[in-house]
């Protein structure tokens, strides 16, 4: 399979389409770069936090993410922090 479903691309979708051109051009060690600089903050909204956490990601960066529905429920301050952490560690914001 060629593919994937990749959560961080509703926030950061510029920078996962220059990762494939660059992999797909050769440029290996900005790729690794680049990757190395993506792995925190889509942990983040995949593994670590979620869906919340993609939602709130998604104002940072000027889109709608709403609101989560129940049974889902919305991000703590801490865990907000932290989020935003993820993302400004890594020159994101």
């Amino acid at each position: 399979a060629v593919g994937g479903v990749c959560a961080l691309a509703n926030v950061l979708g510029e920078p996962l389409c220059s990762l494939e051109k660059l992999c797909l051009g050769g440029k290996w060690a900005e790729a690794r770069e680049l990757q190395y600089r993506l792995i925190e903050p889509n942990t983040a909204v995949t593994q670590k936090y979620g869906i919340a956490a993609l939602k709130e990601a998604m104002g940072w960066f000027g889109y709608y993410g709403g609101f989560c529905r129940s049974p889902l429920l919305p991000l703590t301050e801490a865990e907000r922090k932290d989020l935003r952490n993820s993302f400004t560690s890594n020159g994101w914001l």
